[in-house]
């Protein structure tokens, strides 16, 4: 029999105890490794998880396991936690089973989300739970040779690979693997630990779930196309039909009495035939809700999506301070087993969003900027850019990297979506889609000074890829489109002070060899002059600049690799060197528009590691024309250098200096840590003070994630004529390792400045807030150099232009 258990309906109830063995549905054996994300099918009313954990001490450390529990609506149910076996030196061997367990009240039947996670990780762990149905996303390694196991995954339909090995000692063995109908595929010799064994199954039909029989769970396993498996033959089924059904899982608006809004949706249609779908909604007292859009009888094919928009009402008589909620359902039903809710909170009252932020931004797992201040913009959240007029301009993007089909533009009646699709068809009938179009190779706009403004995108063709540039000589009422030589590009943007009279120049990065460093490739670097002739813009021939330049990285940062005033065009670049270099050589010419003449190339610096392009500098001009380049790094203190004479990068130029120099403290490092930068932005303000965002490596003993390294949205300052102040961070993860942001800063007419980023993480438990990777943006402007930040909304859009 099963020790009892405390039971706490109301929220949850945490013991760290020890159980005598008994039957549960699904039972995952104490041998996983690594964070994990398990999703169960569970029943309105008790659902109870007993985890156990098993530290390794392979390592030296404390090794704690956290696993947290969400509803399908991406609500917290309970936390639990084991802590380390008290065996911190390294070598200890295995500690004692640790078990804890959490019992939680589900109040709605659906998925909930077991989200596992570990400091140190030098540990296996294990589960039980009262569902029939889980499974778990996350890579295949078991790392405890002493209990046996089954495998179970959905085999995909078109041809796949798998590889498998024996990760230690202990996990030698043969390891058969079964189709649905319990015949033998294959027998995996894993005899020796550590060498692969690979299986390469043709495209073909599949039956039903596949089972892996393992003798010993110490092993490693890749299974390409396959992102969820269990370990139980009746536990399967397809967790991200319902995790994509309707997204996004949670919102929260905040509306006065009396107020309405209208909360947008993402319906896909996760199933595998076309399908109507049946609607609803449900809304607390002092609330009313009604769905606009679509009509329920609308029938669309598998895959598709739609969007669906619910007005919400706050009654009258609503008290300033009420937390409501509503509720909206989706059933298909073609397969009404696909079948999820998602709620919106309604908070009574002001909207925190225009006051100024409490930094950092601190993201929690479902709860971001909108969750949390109830961020919920009337604009395209991208990278934004500043015409003349001061008018904004944002190209469009959507949750994937690639599409970017229009420009949204602030006119005085509001925001207008101008799209420039046709215009590209017009030149390009065979044009397929964007690469990278959402902002992965940058979504600049630059600016003349007659109105015009120019953006590029690289086209995916039916047989090939094509860059050009898309231009509009009157705000998006009319496009005309350039074709553009060169695998990537970079345009002049505003970054300051170098207010162009002229078509802005463009630079071009032709692929020609590669290179056996992972972030390295040779390329010709090529400038262009283009000019307006009788309505339309001419490139002209390329101005060679420089070979086996590194290239160019715009998905995060977007650092301009030009400065223009009157007749001189400044660039900066890396270049390759030889694997001993301290770093990417990082060089400035200058390019005279008169006789289209590069002038030799000057040695900045270098950005440390050597041949890497995520080290590409950035540059800008001051009010007095002097010269600013940070040079970059991977990870390493960037290094700014200066100009000794006014737009002349001949005169000479200062001795590079670090821009950080703390954040990151370890054993190694002293007291304040050292300054680890990657991912440069760099903007000049009014007053000649430089501003720099960039992705910053943290950690301290007394902050966020204390003694864990994570990665902030940091920026910096310099005012003139001082050093490089502190790193302010702007944005920090939920979750220690990995994170980007693919951040851009920008600065508008009026030296405002304007940080759009959009978070993503290695941290498996965390991605599965989104669909992708970019799905959450949004943008936070500085109104006073830097010192206050606030998310933005159209007004203050509204306000620059009026400045």
């Amino acid at each position: 029999m099963q020790s009892p258990r405390p039971v706490l309906r109301a929220a949850t109830a945490l013991a760290l105890i020890m159980l005598a063995s008994s039957a549960w549905a699904f039972t995952i054996p104490t041998a996983a490794r690594g964070g994990k994300v398990v999703s169960m099918q569970a029943a309105q009313g008790e659902l109870t998880i007993t985890m156990h954990k098993r530290d390794l001490n392979i390592y030296s450390g404390a090794d704690v396991l956290t696993a947290v529990l969400f509803t399908a609506q991406g609500t917290e149910l309970g936390t639990l936690t084991i802590p380390d076996d008290g065996k911190l030196e390294k070598g200890g061997g295995y500690g004692e089973p640790q078990t804890a367990q959490l019992t939680v009240a589900v109040e709605e039947a659906g998925i909930c989300r077991l989200q596992i996670a570990g400091a140190g990780g030098d540990f296996v762990w294990g589960l039980e739970a009262n569902v029939d149905r889980a499974v778990v996303a996350g890579d295949i390694t078991f790392s405890h040779g002493e209990p046996a196991g089954q495998l179970y995954f959905m085999p995909p339909a078109k041809a796949f690979k798998i590889m498998a090995y024996a990760l230690h000692d202990p996990g030698r063995g043969q390891m058969p693997l079964y189709d649905e109908k319990g015949e033998l595929i294959y027998q995996f010799d894993l005899s020796t630990t550590g060498e692969e064994q690979t299986l390469e199954v043709e495209e073909g039909e599949r039956g039903g779930v596949w089972r892996f029989d393992i003798e010993h769970l110490d092993v490693k396993m890749e299974i390409s196309g396959v992102k969820q498996w269990t370990t139980e033959p009746d536990a399967h089924f397809v967790a991200e039909d319902l995790r994509w059904l309707l997204l996004p899982y949670r919102q929260a608006r905040y509306l006065n009495p009396g107020d309405e809004a209208v909360i947008e949706w993402t319906l896909r249609n996760t199933g595998k035939v076309a399908s109507a779908f049946e609607l609803s909604v449900k809304a607390d007292d002092g609330l009313m809700a009604e769905i606009l859009e679509p009509d329920g009888a609308e029938l669309f094919k598998s895959g598709a999506s739609v969007k669906v928009l619910t007005c919400v009402t706050a009654a009258a008589g609503c008290g300033i301070g009420d937390a409501l909620g509503v509720s909206l359902i989706a059933t298909s039903i073609e397969e009404p087993e696909l079948t999820v809710s998602r709620a919106v909170e309604i908070r009574v009252g002001e909207s925190p969003v225009g006051k100024p932020l409490d930094l950092p931004i601190t993201l929690r797992r479902y709860e971001h900027e909108n969750v949390q201040f109830g961020y919920a913009p009337d604009y395209m959240t991208n990278e934004v850019y500043f015409n003349e007029e001061n008018r904004p301009f944002i190209r469009e993007r959507t949750v994937s990297m690639y599409g970017t089909n229009s420009l949204f533009v602030l006119e005085d009646d509001g925001w207008i979506e101008r799209p420039f699709i046709d215009a590209i068809r017009a030149a390009f009938p065979d044009y397929r889609t964007a690469y990278g179009g959402g902002g992965f190779q940058g979504a600049k706009w630059a600016f003349d000074g007659e109105g015009w403004a120019y953006t590029i995108v690289r086209g995916v063709l039916e047989s090939t890829r094509q860059s050009m540039v898309i231009y509009t000589p009157d705000r998006g009422e009319t496009f005309l489109v350039e074709p553009l030589p060169g695998s990537a590009f970079d345009i002049e943007q505003f970054t300051g002070h170098n207010a162009l009279d002229r078509v802005p120049p463009i630079l071009t990065y032709t692929f020609t060899e590669a290179h056996p460093a992972r972030f390295a490739g040779y390329n010709d670097l090529n400038i262009y002059l283009p000019e307006k002739r009788d309505g339309a813009l001419e490139l002209g021939e390329p101005i060679f600049v420089a070979p086996g330049c590194l290239g160019s990285c715009q998905h995060s940062g977007g650092p301009a690799s030009m400065a223009t005033r009157g007749g001189n065009t400044h660039i900066v670049w890396g270049e390759i060197a030889p694997d001993d270099a301290p770093g990417v050589p990082t060089y400035v010419a200058t390019l005279d528009h008169a006789t289209r003449t590069v002038g030799a190339k000057v040695l900045l610096g270098y950005g440390p590691p050597v041949n890497d392009v995520h080290n590409v500098p950035a540059i800008t001009q001051d009010s007095e024309g002097y010269l600013h380049v940070l040079i970059g790094s991977h990870g390493q203190p960037f290094h700014y250098v200066h100009s000794l004479q006014p737009d002349d990068a001949y005169g000479g130029w200062t001795e590079p200096v670090e821009a950080l120099s703390a954040g990151h403290i370890t054993e190694d490092t002293d007291e304040d840590g050292d300054g680890r930068q990657t991912y440069i932005s760099l903007v000049c303000g009014p007053d000649d003070t430089l501003y720099s965002a960039f992705r910053q490596w943290r950690r301290t003993p007394d902050e966020h994630l204390p003694d864990q390294t994570f990665a902030a949205l940091s920026v910096q300052a310099k005012p003139k004529g001082e050093e490089w102040g502190p790193a302010q961070p702007i944005v920090v993860p939920p979750v220690p390792g990995y994170s980007i942001y693919y951040h851009k800063l920008t600065i508008d007419r009026s030296g405002n400045l304007y940080l759009s980023y959009n978070h993503w993480t290695s941290d498996l438990t965390y991605q599965d807030d989104f669909p992708d990777k970019y799905h959450h943006r949004a943008i936070v402007t500085s109104r006073d150099g830097g010192k206050t930040w606030k998310l933005v909304e159209t007004s203050d859009f509204a306000q620059a232009i009026a400045e």
